[in-house]
């Protein structure tokens, strides 16, 4: 039978033990977790042209950093805040928060309804130069620089890692106790 790699190393109490025992040991654990396994997957994604798996994957890390960090109520909220805080590049083509909810709401089609009228305004290109732009209503992305700026947040010097010097003590104290509570009741 299969197990599950990103579990099964320790019991559900030893690490309940362990997030509960410092907010750096919850959040870096999480960080780490999706660094080591889920990443592995994501970076492949545009190699093989996977583009939808990629939005799934990158969105699904995106949301899960985001609700521990931002706590908005909106999934929008928080992703246009993971985006804006953690990837966002220096030119404005490389700044996805800007276009933040074309990307999610294209996401949600494709993760709970596969077909819709977005799909009309929203083309990949891997070749462009640039990372994102409109022409017209319809918004053009470079799969492969979306995910190179996602993966830069969590190379060694990633924006990711520097969370400690981006929020406030009391942002990391609430951030500690979301995720706690999250793996207690999920």
């Amino acid at each position: 039978m299969g197990q599950n790699n990103t579990h099964n190393s320790e019991s559900r109490e030893h690490r309940l033990e362990r997030l509960k025992s410092h907010p750096v040991e919850a959040i870096e654990t999480l960080l780490n977790s999706i660094a080591n396994f889920f990443n592995n997957e994501i970076l492949l994604t545009p190699t093989h042209y996977q583009t939808s798996l990629m939005f799934l994957g990158i969105h699904a890390s995106a949301l899960t950093i985001g609700e521990v960090f931002f706590q908005h109520k909106s999934d929008l909220d928080n992703y246009k805040d993971f985006m804006r805080t953690f990837i966002d590049g220096e030119t404005e083509d490389t700044k996805f928060s800007l276009v933040a909810e074309h990307i999610h709401n294209w996401r949600n089609i494709i993760a709970h309804q596969w077909i819709g009228s977005l799909g009309h305004r929203v083309e990949y290109d891997y070749q462009a130069e640039l990372g994102w732009q409109m022409v017209e209503d319809t918004l053009i992305i470079n799969p492969r620089i979306y995910c190179d700026k996602y993966m830069d947040a969590f190379s060694a010097r990633g924006r990711i890692w520097q969370y400690d010097s981006i929020f406030t003590e009391e942002q990391i104290v609430k951030a500690h106790e979301q995720i706690v509570r999250k793996y207690e009741n999920r």
